[in-house]
């Protein structure tokens, strides 16, 4: 067998991987620590597409470093090139109740489950063209608590770039059964989806608090009566760095000022996305209070191994709110 570097650097070229050596190594040493171990799983682990660490994994079973069993695991000959001197502690420390999210669904809550996916149920179909990819029933209910656990819902005025998730209808639901008319001060719904503004508008309808559903294609600038005017914005902007940057741009125009917070969802695979998106975060005068990976599930987005991480940002008092220009340039996966 070949030795262990000339391995990695034989996958990294058939593979044609942007990430290089490093991103086989990253595969192999997964692998070698949480075997045996779904492709997902691993995708998650290493930040990389689904696709690419099937095809580092198929390239490692010719040459008789991955086993040909499934869930994906080491041969006796790989864990002995690549994970000698291995540290046998099965899952780990990470919460189990929760994921390693910080944050998990308590039993009173889940008791909506069943209330909010008969509410969905009939909600507008899925848009691919405009990146939409519906989360599930708990990762909307772990979006509230998130919002609650970052002192960012109760008395605030929120808003919501893009629902396509419907997390404001499963706001709603918390409140209606936790809460009072005076835990949001104000909820703004924004999306370019006429149905997903008609949806919203009709499901919170009966809602205790002021509720306005605005559609509105973010590639312009926010309605005058919008900027300035939240202390909170959560938005799940399009997988491309592009939308993401644009998106959050549109957030830090929203933001009353400094103290005021963002939770955005965004977990693209490709490389440098992370470093542009945290780039840009800075940029904007955002800082990083926690980031939690993994923390939205989805139905689908196997490219993404079906999550995305979560930022809570806050604004700084070098919030740098950007000119009010349209955006000309692709947006979406499908442009």
């Amino acid at each position: 067998m070949a030795e262990g570097g000339q391995v990695v650097g034989d996958v990294a070229a058939a593979v044609g991987l942007a990430e290089g050596e490093a991103g086989v190594r990253a595969v192999i040493s997964t692998l070698a620590r949480l075997e045996p171990v779904s492709i997902r799983h691993v995708s998650r682990t290493v930040d990389l597409p689904v696709p690419i660490v099937a095809a580092v994994c198929g390239e490692l079973r010719k040459r008789s470093i991955v086993a040909e069993e499934r869930p994906a695991r080491l041969t006796p000959a790989g864990r002995r090139l690549f994970a000698p001197g291995g540290l046998e502690l099965g899952r780990g420390g990470s919460c189990r109740r929760c994921d390693g999210r910080g944050i998990a669904v308590p039993h009173r809550l889940s008791s909506l489950v069943p209330e909010l996916e008969r509410r969905i149920a009939n909600a507008p179909p899925l848009r691919t063209d405009l990146d939409q990819c519906h989360c599930t029933v708990d990762t909307k209910l772990r979006r509230v608590l998130a919002l609650h656990e970052a002192d960012a819902l109760v008395g605030r005025r929120v808003l919501l770039l893009g629902d396509d998730d419907l997390v404001s209808v499963a706001l709603e639901a918390v409140i209606h059964s936790f809460g009072s008319s005076a835990t949001v001060a104000e909820l703004a719904v924004l999306d370019v989806d006429p149905g997903v503004i008609r949806f919203v508008r009709r499901e919170l309808a009966g809602a205790p608090f002021p509720v306005s559903c605005i559609r509105h294609d973010l590639r312009q600038p926010l309605p005058p009566a919008l900027t300035g005017a939240f202390d909170t914005v959560a938005t799940d902007p399009p997988f491309t760095v592009e939308g993401a940057v644009l998106f959050l741009s549109r957030a830090a125009d929203a933001l009353a000022g400094p103290g005021a917070d963002v939770l955005l969802s965004f977990g693209s695979k490709r490389p440098g996305a992370a470093l542009a998106i945290q780039r840009a975060i800075a940029d904007m005068g955002l800082a990083i209070r926690r980031l939690v990976r993994d923390f939205n599930e989805y139905v689908g987005a196997g490219v993404l191994g079906g999550t995305s991480h979560l930022y809570h940002l806050t604004a700084t008092g070098e919030l740098a709110t950007p000119p009010p220009e349209s955006f000309a340039g692709p947006l979406y996966t499908a442009d």
